[in-house]
C-alpha cells in the first residue's frame, strides 16, 4: 500500500508499505478517506517530536472499515467512521469515567513511541485501530466524511477548551493563535455565546479568515496585543483567553496577560515543555488555567449534533484538499503559513 513517511525533519516521503494486518481481536482495519493536518503533525514534521524514520505520520482522519477482529461488536466491514485520533481501551478507571483521553493505555496514532507502543498514522491505505469499539465513532447517513473529519481531533479540542473552564453565554473571549484549533474554538465559542470573539496572531492569512468568520482580529505583528484587548473590553481583559497555539510559553504568557481578573485561562495548545509562569500574578488576581486536550470519543455526539443542525461547520476553515500523494506540500503550505487546514484525499 501507498504511505507517507517521516524520515527526519522537513524529510517526507510517499512510499510503499506492508498493509496492517488484525494483531488482536478488538482491533480494525480502516480505509482512510480524508486525513488532516493538525498542529500537531507539524511537531512531527519539524523533528519537535521523535518518531521513528520511516514511520508513518498523521492522526486525523476519517474512512470505511475494511475488516474487524472478532471481538469488535459495534462495527463491521463496510462502515463509516470517525477514528478519534486518542486511542483508549474503554475498561480502566479512566475510560468508565469518560476521561479517555487519561486511559491507563493511552497511545495516539502517528506518534512514535511518544507514549510507548508506536502505531502507523492516517496517511496510508490501510490503518490498524486497536480497541476499535471503543475508538471509532459511526457517521451519521446524512453526514459527509468531510464534515465529520475535525471529530476526529481538533474540533473536540477547541469545543473542551469553551465548555470545561465554567464558560457562560455573554463572555467575552480572545483567542491566541487562528490556526485550525484556534478558529475552531473561535466558531465554538460564538455558537455558545459569547459576546465577543477576539482573535490574535501573526499571520495574515489566518486574521483574514477570522474576520470573515465575524471574529474582531489583532495582528500581534503590528499592535500591542494587551492594549488593544483592554481597549475593547472597558479596560478589563477578556472573561476567558484561550491559547490555541502551544508549542512554547509566549501564546500561554499572552493568554495569561488578556485575562481579566479573577477570569479563566484555557490551555488547547499542544505543549510538551516546561516553563516558568507567573504564579504571583496569577495568585494576586485570582486567574485560573486549565488544560484541555480534547476526547472525541466523550464530546461526538454533541459535535455531530451541532454539525447535522448546520450550527457549526468545520469546512469553513479548510483551504486546499490534496492528494496523498501531494500530502508533503500540504506540510509545506501550513509550515509557511500557506495553507490554514490542509486536508489529504486519501
Amino acid at each position: 500500500m501507498k504511505a507517507l513517511k517521516w524520515y527526519g525533519p522537513y524529510d517526507l516521503r510517499i512510499e510503499e508499505a506492508e498493509e496492517p494486518k488484525l494483531i488482536k481481536d478488538t482491533d480494525a482495519i480502516v480505509r482512510p478517506v480524508y486525513t488532516g493536518i493538525c498542529g500537531t503533525d507539524m511537531h512531527v514534521y519539524k523533528g519537535y517530536i521523535n518518531i521513528i524514520p520511516g514511520d508513518i505520520i498523521g492522526h486525523e482522519f476519517v474512512g470505511i472499515v475494511e475488516k474487524v477482529g472478532s471481538k469488535v461488536k459495534r462495527f463491521k466491514e463496510g462502515d463509516r467512521v470517525i477514528v478519534s485520533c486518542w486511542i483508549a481501551d474503554g475498561e480502566c478507571w479512566y475510560c468508565i469515567k469518560g476521561f479517555h483521553t487519561q486511559c491507563m493505555n493511552i497511545n495516539i496514532f502517528g506518534m512514535g513511541p511518544l507514549y510507548g507502543e508506536s502505531y502507523q498514522g492516517a496517511n496510508a491505505e490501510l490503518v490498524r485501530v486497536p480497541y476499535a469499539d471503543t475508538v471509532l465513532i459511526k457517521i451519521p447517513d446524512d453526514l459527509s466524511f468531510e464534515k465529520t473529519l475535525m471529530i476526529s481531533d481538533g474540533l473536540p479540542a477547541s469545543y473542551a477548551g469553551i465548555v470545561e473552564v465554567g464558560f457562560s453565554a455573554g463572555d467575552s473571549v480572545g483567542i491566541v493563535g487562528c490556526g485550525p484549533i484556534g478558529l475552531l474554538a473561535g466558531m465554538c465559542a460564538q455558537l455558545l455565546g459569547a459576546s465577543q470573539v477576539i482573535a490574535i496572531d501573526l499571520a495574515e492569512t489566518r486574521l483574514k479568515i477570522a474576520k470573515e468568520l465575524g471574529m474582531i482580529t489583532i495582528d500581534a505583528s503590528k499592535q500591542n496585543v494587551a492594549e488593544e484587548v483592554r481597549n475593547l473590553t472597558d479596560g478589563r481583559g477578556v472573561d476567558l483567553a484561550i491559547d490555541a497555539a502551544g508549542g512554547g510559553d509566549s501564546p500561554l504568557l499572552t493568554a495569561i496577560e488578556i485575562a481579566r481578573r479573577k477570569g479563566k485561562i484555557s490551555v488547547i495548545g499542544f505543549h510538551v515543555l516546561d516553563y516558568s509562569l507567573p504564579v504571583g500574578q496569577l495568585w494576586l488576581t485570582e486567574k485560573r488555567i486549565s488544560f484541555s486536550i480534547g476526547d472525541p470519543i466523550t464530546y461526538s455526539p454533541v459535535l455531530i449534533e451541532l454539525i447535522r443542525r448546520n450550527r457549526l461547520d468545520p469546512t469553513k476553515i479548510y483551504s486546499h484538499v490534496l492528494s496523498l500523494d501531494e500530502a508533503p506540500k500540504g506540510f509545506e503550505l501550513v509550515d509557511k503559513k500557506k495553507g490554514i487546514k490542509v486536508i489529504i484525499k486519501i
